[in-house]
């Protein structure tokens, strides 16, 4: 199977996998997201042969995949647009809040974008 086919086969497969609800839970500890962005370089990293010294920023640049956090983050923002775009009163007010800086608790999109 062609490199190219593989790295899709990980984005296509893999990475919705590891992605499910991620608005519910990409607001979490950074260490707590930390085991996926291992388990997607892992699965890059079998896909196109690459040792385990090769560096990951670069085998994410050569390859044009975004870092977890970062598709994480793209996510979330195209959610959080998307419900204030819909004209149900029901997800707009899902998608309105403030975030309130006593608190302690971030919701997903606050927390993404610091």
């Amino acid at each position: 199977m062609p490199t190219r086919s593989k790295v899709h086969a990980v984005n296509a497969i893999i990475r919705p996998i590891m992605t499910y609800a991620s608005p519910v839970w990409s607001g979490c500890k950074p260490e707590y997201r930390k085991p996926l962005q291992t388990l997607q370089n892992k699965a890059l990293r079998i896909a196109i042969g690459a040792s385990c010294f090769a560096r990951t920023a670069d085998l994410h640049r050569d390859l044009g995949i975004e870092m977890l956090d970062d598709h994480l983050r793209k996510l979330n923002v195209k959610l959080y647009k998307g419900l204030n775009q819909k004209e149900n009163p029901l997800s707009k007010k899902l998608a309105d809040f403030s975030a309130n800086p006593f608190d302690r608790y971030l919701l997903p999109i606050t927390a993404m974008t610091m």
